[in-house]
């Protein structure tokens, strides 16, 4: 899946920061898991804020590399076809919540 999923999501890296960006602040509200999932074992509540905070610190990495790195981006998938195979996605939007 990945040429595919990569293919569409990196043809427009503005719109793809913005989603990065979503994901990131989604995940930081971290659902009660416990009441959701009784009988499950979950890891500590410490353990999943240091792990989210480790997530978006490095999603904060990527958002910026795609910032800095956008016009490389573009010429590399133009280079390798990838532009013209994957540039007819007639919807980019993400449904609303």
């Amino acid at each position: 899946m990945g040429p595919y999923i990569n293919g569409y999501a990196f043809g427009d890296i503005d719109e793809l920061v913005k989603i990065v960006e979503r994901v990131q602040k989604e995940g930081r509200r971290i659902p009660d898991l416990q009441a959701v999932y009784p009988g499950v074992t979950f890891k500590s509540q410490s353990e999943w804020i240091s792990a989210n905070t480790d997530l978006a610190d490095g999603m904060n990495q990527l958002t910026s590399t795609l910032k800095e790195k956008k016009d490389e981006i573009r010429r590399q998938r133009i280079e390798r076809g990838m532009d013209e195979k994957f540039s007819r996605l007639t919807s980019k939007e993400l449904p609303s919540r």
